[in-house]
């Protein structure tokens, strides 16, 4: 199902590129894992370069430090098979941000689904002209086929035009913050716009609910593996604690 993604990005035209990009060119350009090669062979069925905002077409200042650098925001979609995105999306978000060095705001889509991504991409100290992806900033999947209030706010917030264009860090930053509130937004049941230092607090505070629902989902594991009653209830008990703490961090999100 092909989805009109500009209609919600809104990139002006001088920045647009509509190029499709080929199998080949990552299997000539990159040292691909064999995952990855299966990845491109049996699960892709198309990657284009949506868009490409840098100085001379969007008359955003670049931004270089020693930590970083944004010479350019890249905005990109692979397209996996139908019905693939869920056990795919993942490894097709590392594929593009682990071997492409540039900031990339990338889409990843199956036929009625998709998610938004970004990632914090550090200079490799050891190799400059290599990337240290220190996280990742994913939606849930979004349908194609209906949208609800969360999706609709995110929709908006995700406008060229409103975006922070002080620089290309702030740009691209402003794509991330629109995906940690989309997060929230998920969890709270209200798309609310934050402030930066709020954004980074609900970052971390995600972070530690997915950690926290993992640590449950091991213990679920150790449980039906337990034969000893006592030992599974003691494990019982951990993991509802571990429920109270999730309950109270989401309790946090909402206010």
């Amino acid at each position: 199902m092909d989805f009109p993604y500009n209609n919600i990005l809104n990139i002006p035209l001088r920045s647009i590129l509509d190029k499709r990009i080929t199998k080949a060119f990552f299997l000539k350009n990159f040292k691909l894992t064999a995952a990855e090669k299966k990845l491109l062979s049996n699960s892709i069925d198309n990657m284009e370069w949506l868009a490409s905002i840098k100085p001379t077409n969007a008359n955003i200042p670049q931004l270089k430090n020693t930590d970083y650098i944004y010479e350019e925001v890249q905005i990109m979609l692979c397209t996996l098979r139908n019905g693939l995105l869920q056990a795919n999306v993942d490894k097709a978000i590392s594929l593009f941000q682990k071997n492409i060095p540039y900031h990339i705001v990338l889409i990843v889509e199956d036929d009625m689904e998709f998610v938004v991504n970004t990632c914090d991409k550090r200079i490799n100290k050891a190799d400059t002209s290599k990337r240290t992806i220190e996280h990742y900033y994913t939606t849930n999947a979004i349908s194609k086929l209906y949208k609800n209030e969360i999706s609709k706010a995110f929709f908006t917030a995700l406008d060229f035009a409103i975006l922070d264009k002080t620089n290309l860090e702030t740009t691209y930053n402003s794509y991330t913050k629109t995906i940690i509130q989309y997060q929230t937004a998920s969890i709270t049941g209200t798309y609310t716009k934050r402030t930066k230092e709020r954004s980074q607090e609900d970052m971390d505070n995600l972070a530690t609910i997915e950690k926290l629902e993992a640590e449950i989902s091991n213990l679920a594991n150790r449980i039906r593996k337990e034969n000893q009653l006592n030992t599974k209830v003691e494990l019982n008990v951990v993991i509802q604690q571990k429920r109270m703490q999730i309950q109270e961090i989401k309790d946090e999100l909402m206010r």
